[in-house]
């Protein structure tokens, strides 16, 4: 930005990109307990990353059918980015949920063959390379305000299901022989579970990025866990510590020129670093 133009007085040009970037890191922090809870910390990064694949498959799609990616109607809202990467997230999330689902092997081949498709697919891509780009490397300086509506809404769904759901995904999750035999159907909840990670990372991959949809989904967890003294507590840090390095992340991004997505990365993982050193002291 020039020298003469101050961040507030810019603020028409970075407010609903930091209103999305906020909104994501409190839904993706709060998600984010649940995952390093389950030791599945690296399912965030596949459903990432076969969400990058979906968008990048839409916009591959549109350009062989000749359709406007910006059309909201027709064949326009049929292979609209965000459907296609929240399909494609639902698809590998409901894999995952499955008994085992969640090892290491299958999030690797998740990871792997999203990654793969991602570089392959990505080649054969003309038309709106610039929007593609900003996907997959996180530089999310600008953001239609349509990003709004849309992860406030996978925001407000995923909170209503673990409002509704908190004591089943507990039980499930720590305890899933004995959930179990009380009838509460373990791979019904987990599906449910891993929906919502599947929904919150594929809306953020888009409007953010996915280095930062991973990153704030798994730091600002492994700080509230490091230093809440309760689930509560670490559900309130996590989030709390994720809004921290959404907010001014972007800001010294926006100020001192830097990659936005990695800027809010940077600062979540220092905010880590330094809950470490609170914690050893």
């Amino acid at each position: 930005m020039p020298a003469d133009i101050g961040f507030w007085a810019s603020s028409f040009v970075w407010r609903d990109a930091m209103i999305v970037a906020v909104l994501s890191a409190s839904a993706l922090a709060y998600l984010g307990v649940w995952v390093v809870l389950k030791r599945a910390v690296y399912v965030p990064l596949a459903l990432s990353q076969v969400s990058s694949a979906g968008v990048v498959l839409a916009f591959l799609i549109g350009a062989w059918l000749g359709v406007d990616e910006h059309d909201r109607h027709g064949l326009g809202m049929l292979f609209d980015p965000s459907w296609m990467s929240l399909l494609f997230a639902l698809l590998t999330a409901f894999w995952f949920a499955r008994p085992r689902g969640e090892s290491s092997n299958a999030v690797v081949v998740a990871y792997l063959l999203g990654s793969a498709a991602v570089l392959v697919l990505g080649g054969f891509v003309r038309q709106d390379l610039h929007d593609v780009q900003s996907v997959l490397f996180g530089n999310a300086v600008l953001v239609d305000t349509i990003q709004i509506l849309y992860v406030g809404v996978a925001a407000l769904v995923a909170a209503l299901v673990h409002a509704l759901m908190h004591r089943r995904f507990l039980f499930v999750s720590f305890d899933p022989d004995a959930a179990g035999a009380a009838g509460l159907g373990p791979f019904r909840v987990e599906v449910a579970l891993y929906a919502t990670f599947a929904l919150m990372i594929s809306v953020a991959t888009r409007a953010i990025g996915a280095l930062p949809a991973f990153g704030l989904m798994v730091l600002p967890a492994l700080t509230g866990l490091h230093l809440g003294r309760s689930m509560r507590a670490a559900f309130a840090i996590s989030v709390a510590s994720g809004v921290l390095a959404a907010g001014f992340g972007y800001y010294a991004s926006f100020v001192l020129g830097l990659p936005t997505g990695a800027s809010m990365v940077a600062l979540a993982g220092l905010v880590h670093l330094g809950s470490l050193v609170a914690r050893r002291a």
